[in-house]
């Protein structure tokens, strides 16, 4: 048994980490910045869990792990440092957890976690009983990780810090390649080659399983001397998808289609999930699935039944005729989507809160997140959130958006509950996007509306 002590044990990371190692019988304590849900969880479920930073929290730690938000500045990594015990980052527990393991591996800019969560969910589907990582909390499951019997680790491999390089996938999910994380990968073409990378580590007799649709995913999977020894599976809408989605259906309780694919007629598929990005997730698990023996039939039907994961175009609520939807989209392709896909489910406007997430990426993207939200019926913009990694932001970015988006600029949830909703009307729909803070706009508009409901 070995005692782990994590740094930033809230986050969604390291919290699916501490469970997994809690689940196999290590000793875990961890600590973070105020209360966390999943740190709270993980408390009940027997960590020892700290709401401040302090250098005694790491006494009798065998191993360290820190989340990436966190560096040598910390002080409980300066302490684990000076006293000697190793200090792990998340790959290296991603490592660890997965020995031994077939690793299906979804990674991709966008969509890594709704296509985790129902990679898991199609593989149980067909009688395996795979352990889970995920990004965000399943709907169905009521946290972000689970401890299986079998012999397949499902994790969304997350390219920032890049930690996914850390995998040597049996199956790896690419949804899609595009230039984010600024303070990582500076170029596109950096963001290319480490999924280049995270490629080439599939096992021998692995599979790449790659949307078609994206030029990036796309020009992976043509990558042929790079991916020798490994089968290659397409998916998308495509004319030569492997896996092609066919006679797809938006609607206001999500969208069907068919898929076509290598076994025989086209197989209906149903969501309870919007948009056409979704549809193409669910067709690359179809994929995934059928790589591991999976009849594409039972991982199809499983969907029909999967209710999502908190924060991707998760329903709050609705009062006084206003819908109320929060979504994690942090990235101008991201917010496009969920937009778009948002359209089928209101008659009336469809008006945007959104939060950008760290100033680099909205200095690096400024005009194509205004482009974005134009797409938009109205727009308010909150300020900018900085996370951990990154300083708030010292040029007013998040005003000059509002500016160009056309939109108003907010300082905080509060402040854009009660612009939201004096804007409102019956039959709209606000979309509340971000990575960061902004969800309690959402829930407190909901209070907003009916509070004026009873008056």
């Amino acid at each position: 048994m070995t005692k782990f002590h994590i740094v930033g044990i809230g986050g969604m990371g390291m919290s699916a980490v501490a469970r997994l190692l809690m689940a196999r019988g290590d000793t875990v304590s961890g600590s973070d910045k105020g209360d966390w849900p999943l740190a709270a969880a993980l408390a009940v479920d027997g960590a020892t869990v700290a709401t401040a930073f302090a250098p005694k929290n790491v006494a009798g730690a065998d191993v360290v792990v820190r989340s990436s938000a966190y560096g040598d500045a910390n002080p409980e990594i300066a302490a684990a440092r000076a006293a000697g015990i190793p200090v792990w980052k998340r790959e290296d527990a991603w490592r660890e957890l997965a020995r031994g393991k077939r690793v299906l591996a979804v990674a991709g800019t966008h969509g890594k976690s709704t296509t985790t969560a129902l990679a898991w969910t199609a593989l149980r589907s067909g009688g395996l009983d795979p352990s889970l990582i995920c990004g965000a909390v399943l709907r169905d499951l009521g946290t972000n990780a689970y401890a299986g019997r079998g012999d397949i680790l499902v994790i969304e491999a997350d390219e920032y810090d890049r930690a996914f390089l850390s995998l040597e996938p049996e199956i790896a999910i690419v949804t899609n390649i595009e230039h984010d994380h600024i303070d990582v990968f500076p170029t596109l073409g950096d963001v290319k080659q480490a999924f280049a990378r995270f490629a080439a580590g599939i096992v021998r007799g692995g599979w790449l399983v790659a949307c078609i649709d994206d030029p990036g995913a796309a020009e992976l999977a043509a990558r042929g001397n790079d991916l020798a020894g490994r089968q290659v599976a397409t998916y998308g809408m495509a004319p030569g998808a492997g896996y092609r989605v066919v006679e797809l259906v938006q609607g206001a309780n999500g969208v069907s289609f068919d898929l076509a694919g290598p076994f025989g007629s086209p197989i209906p598929v149903s969501l309870r999930l919007a948009g056409a990005h979704n549809a193409r997730n669910a067709a690359g698990v179809v994929a995934a699935a059928d790589a591991l023996g999976i009849p594409a039939v039972a991982a199809a039907k499983s969907f029909a039944t999967f209710n999502g994961t908190e924060r991707r175009l998760e329903e709050l609520g609705s009062a006084r005729g206003i819908a109320v939807v929060d979504d994690y989209a942090h990235h101008p392709t991201e917010i496009r989507a969920s937009i778009e896909a948002v359209r089928a489910r209101t008659s009336g406007r469809v008006i945007v809160l959104f939060q950008p997430h760290t100033p680099s990426r909205l200095r690096a993207f400024f005009d194509d997140f205004a482009a974005a939200l134009r797409t938009a019926d109205d727009r308010v913009v909150a300020e900018t959130f900085a996370s951990a990694r990154e300083k708030a932001d010292s040029r007013a970015g998040a005003k000059a958006l509002a500016v160009r988006a056309g939109g108003t600029y907010v300082v905080d949830a509060e402040a854009a509950a009660r612009v939201l909703a004096e804007r409102a009307r019956p039959g709209d729909l606000v979309l509340v996007l971000g990575a960061g803070d902004i969800r309690p706009a959402g829930i407190r508009l909901l209070e907003l509306l009916r509070e004026r409901a009873t008056v």
